[in-house]
């Protein structure tokens, strides 16, 4: 599978990484897992747990120069929603507070994809949480989820895809007795809420009412504002969000979008990929930034060629080079990257052969071989990895064992 490295430039002034396996904090079955780096160098670690009589806990634990606390639960049910693709994750508030966010299944009309996001706020480090909070107000149920999030000078920004436009094609039909089962009607789009040092909602838009419908978001901050990483689809000029069909063959390429004085951005593509696909490939791409220097990441599969690629920008992502492929031969995606100082070079994860791989990328082209952490369950969407210091980064994944899948913490020098 490694035959095509020494093809891409490996090597060319790329350092070799090396990978080393760290304990975790989740014992036994676990998946989903998130990390956050805390203020004070710590990381924050989340996961949900199966549970016995079915649902799932969500639970995590911080790390110190001592180890790993003790684990910690945020929520617990039959209701939680998982799905590997798509991570709840604890996210950090200025006033030191934590805020996490999952979601619930939301069965009340019958629509199997329809979840209902919750908040809740902790003073003492996860031992408590507050009554959870939804941060937008809806009538009817319908998706919400692929959340990211960016912190604020006075709380945090939360980023998900919304399906209240077709929630309420949806029901209009049936209020005009022309329900036939079909819910395909209507767009999806991706939502911000700005939330306060309280995890109250102070303010909401549509970055873009039309998106690509089940693919994750990512987010990361530029000297400019936040930038938001989706992927997008390409309507005909004048489509209204209700004359979306999901099912419809469109190009679905990845898109980016950045907060200025309170206003998003018109998006703009990243790359031209002109991937045209009739369905959601669950595949979303991973953005970070440092000063005015940004890197993407994505899967493509433009042409019955699946690939991943990643690209770099250095003016708050108005504009990219060409895409670097990172993948050896056939990537299934579920990106992550991190950006590194001088934001020339970055360390990109992806799946590839029932395993999770990591490379040094530089943005001229030159990247080391491939290194592999291990087998993993397709479809594992790759949380944020956490740069520490200048030559290491903390790696979380999800492994392949043979009685249940676990989430590990690999270590990645360079």
């Amino acid at each position: 599978m490694l035959a095509i490295a020494g093809l891409c430039g490996c090597g060319r002034n790329a350092p070799v990484l090396t990978v080393h396996s760290e304990p975790s904090p989740a014992v036994g079955a676990s998946l989903v897992p998130q990390a956050t780096s805390l203020s004070d160098g710590r990381t924050l670690l989340s996961w949900q747990r199966p549970l016995e009589g079915g649902g799932y806990a969500f639970e995590m634990a911080i790390r110190d120069r001592n180890g790993w606390s003790d684990v910690r639960t945020i929520a617990a049910g039959t209701n939680l929603s998982m799905f590997s693709a798509d991570l709840p994750a604890v996210a950090t508030l200025p006033n030191g507070r934590l805020l996490a966010y999952w979601e619930l299944k939301d069965p009340r009309d019958g629509d199997a994809y329809a979840t209902t996001i919750q908040t809740a706020t902790s003073d003492d480090e996860g031992r408590r949480w507050s009554r959870a909070l939804t941060p937008y107000a809806e009538e009817y149920s319908g998706q919400h989820s692929f959340l990211s999030w960016f912190p604020s000078n006075n709380g945090i920004g939360l980023l998900w895809l919304d399906a209240d436009e077709r929630s309420k094609v949806r029901h209009a039909s049936m209020h005009h007795g022309m329900n036939d089962g079909n819910h395909d009607m209507g767009s999806i789009g991706l939502r911000y809420a700005a939330l306060d040092s309280k995890g109250e909602v102070v303010q909401e838009s549509f970055v873009d009412p039309i998106t690509c419908e089940c693919c994750p978001t990512s987010a990361a901050v530029t000297h400019r504002g936040p930038v938001v990483a989706y992927r997008n689809r390409d309507e005909a000029l004048g489509t209204k969000p209700a004359q979306v069909e999901s099912a419809r063959p469109t190009v679905r390429d990845i898109y980016v979008a950045r907060l200025e004085n309170g206003k998003w951005t018109t998006p703009r593509r990243v790359h031209a990929d002109n991937w045209v696909i009739d369905a959601c490939p669950d595949n979303g791409p991973s953005v970070d930034a440092i000063g005015n220097d940004v890197v993407v990441a994505w899967w493509t599969r433009s042409n019955d060629q699946p690939k991943v690629e990643v690209a770099f920008s250095a003016d708050s992502g108005d504009t990219f080079g060409q895409p670097i492929r990172v993948d050896t031969e056939r990537g299934e995606g579920q990106v992550t990257v991190v950006l590194l100082p001088g934001g020339n070079s970055a360390i990109v994860g992806w799946l590839e052969g029932g395993s999770t791989w990591a490379r040094y990328v530089i943005s001229g082209g030159g990247m080391s071989p491939p290194a592999a952490l291990g087998p993993s369950p397709l479809h594992s969407r790759l949380p944020r990895w956490i740069l520490q210091g200048d030559h290491d980064v903390a790696a979380v994944w999800t492994s392949k064992r043979e009685e249940h899948p676990g989430v590990e913490v690999s270590r990645i020098t360079f």
